[in-house]
């Protein structure tokens, strides 16, 4: 009788761990068979895990593999002796991140949250803040230089992020410039900046926040041994981040009036010593809400902010860079910087009927976190090794692509993005 593993169940061990087991099963193999082959067990996987089709040969191949892995698995009991084990890769997170489920995808909690983008298993947000998008969206115009609505004028969209947003917002950029449907009348400015963190952009920017919250950056900067001065990309200029924005949007032909859209994906680079869940996306959210308040102070007529949360992080294993489980929960931390300002947190406050108006209105954009090479059942979406650089953490030109298409095909279809970001 044939035992074969479940393909998604198969495909969600990392590929080095995989080829582990497939070393051990040359022992294993039935006399009456010829010894599995390591090389090939190994490269059927990662050509299944491609998406390939294997002819009938090759099938029935990885069928045996996956039979004989399952056999191991079975007999592990309690009193049996575990085999040898080779050493996980370094490049590997110890961390187990197999169990974990994109928000989008929940059905059961997580460390005591629920599921969905917006809460509740909802990844749709609720009817008044929809209505609410909509109405800011219909505010978005282009505008001259002074701020004033032109019908020469420009709609000025930036991004704002770590090292992973700007390698994807230069593809995103490079690739809407070049879509027939975008408005001509939108300029995306590639914002991000890389290796400055979330806690980095906030206390960059914090002489415009109160008092306490000047210190709380303070010491979290201490804390994670971010540098506050001699920053090597800016010599001369501590606090680079939000003055290299400026110099960027100036080079864009732009004011800084006539900036009234964003993609914010932002991450706490090594979070650890922030604390376990939820100290640590309780942090980011902190962050997020600092730096949206310094971004609509230096940008009076920022009218919207799409919010992503990081990729998937589990090929890496670097501490400082956000590694799984860490860059997985900072969706969470990402999630309740929206609740909050749906539940009405001063401190976020987007309409001037209200209140003083603090910062723009927050929508989730595309959630970009799948469980590597698990398809996800939002859209079938994976993150695999071939989408990552050979330092195993930066999204490569294949994985530049997926969120370029997640984040253009959500400002193209969205009922508020489109109506300023395509072509009318």
């Amino acid at each position: 009788m044939k035992f074969i593993l479940p393909r998604r169940a198969f495909c969600t061990l990392p590929t080095l761990l995989c080829a582990a087991f497939i070393l051990s099963l040359q022992t294993r193999a039935a006399e009456s068979e010829p010894p599995i082959d390591p090389a090939r067990g190994r490269q059927l996987m990662e050509k299944s895990s491609r998406g390939e089709t294997l002819t009938t040969g090759e099938q029935a191949y990885l069928d045996r593999v996956k039979a004989e892995i399952r056999k191991r698995g079975a007999g592990k009991g309690p009193g049996t002796p575990p085999p040898a084990a080779t050493p996980p890769p370094v490049a590997v997170s110890t961390n187990d991140w197999s169990a974990l489920v994109p928000i989008t995808d929940m059905t059961a909690r997580y460390k005591g949250e629920d599921g969905g983008l917006y809460g509740g298993g909802k990844n749709e947000p609720p009817q008044a803040h929809r209505a609410a998008h909509v109405k800011e969206s219909e505010k978005i115009r282009p505008l001259a230089a002074n701020g004033q609505p032109s019908a020469e004028g420009k709609i000025g969209f930036i991004t704002i992020g770590f090292s992973n947003t700007s390698m994807e917002s230069e593809d995103f950029k490079r690739t809407a410039d070049s879509d027939p449907q975008k408005s001509p009348r939108v300029v995306i400015v590639n914002g991000a900046i890389g290796g400055r963190s979330a806690v980095m952009w906030a206390w960059d920017g914090a002489a415009v926040l109160p008092k306490a919250e000047r210190e709380r950056l303070d010491q979290q900067m201490d804390l994670l041994r971010m540098p506050k001065a001699n920053r090597k990309s800016s010599p001369g200029l501590d606090k680079d981040t939000w003055p290299t924005l400026a110099k960027r949007i100036e080079a864009a032909g732009l004011s800084p009036r006539q900036i009234q859209a964003c993609w914010l994906k932002h991450v706490e680079a090594n979070p650890k010593p922030l604390g376990e869940f939820p100290a640590h996306a309780r942090a980011l959210q902190a962050d997020i809400t600092a730096i949206l308040n310094i971004a609509r102070h230096h940008y009076p007529n920022l009218r919207v902010v799409y919010l992503s949360s990081r990729t998937f992080g589990g090929w890496s294993g670097r501490e400082s860079g956000s590694p799984e489980p860490y860059a997985y929960e900072s969706g969470f931390g990402t999630r309740w910087v929206v609740q909050s300002q749906i539940k009405g947190d001063a401190q976020l406050n987007f309409d001037p009927a209200h209140g003083e108006v603090k910062a723009p209105l927050l929508l989730w954009g595309p959630y970009l976190w799948a469980q590597g090479n698990s398809p996800r059942k939002f859209d079938g979406l994976v993150w695999s090794e071939t989408d990552v650089r050979a330092d195993r953490l930066h999204p490569n030109e294949s994985g530049t692509r997926k969120t370029t298409a997640l984040l253009l095909n959500f400002l193209k279809t969205n009922e508020g993005t489109s109506r300023w970001f395509v072509k009318q």
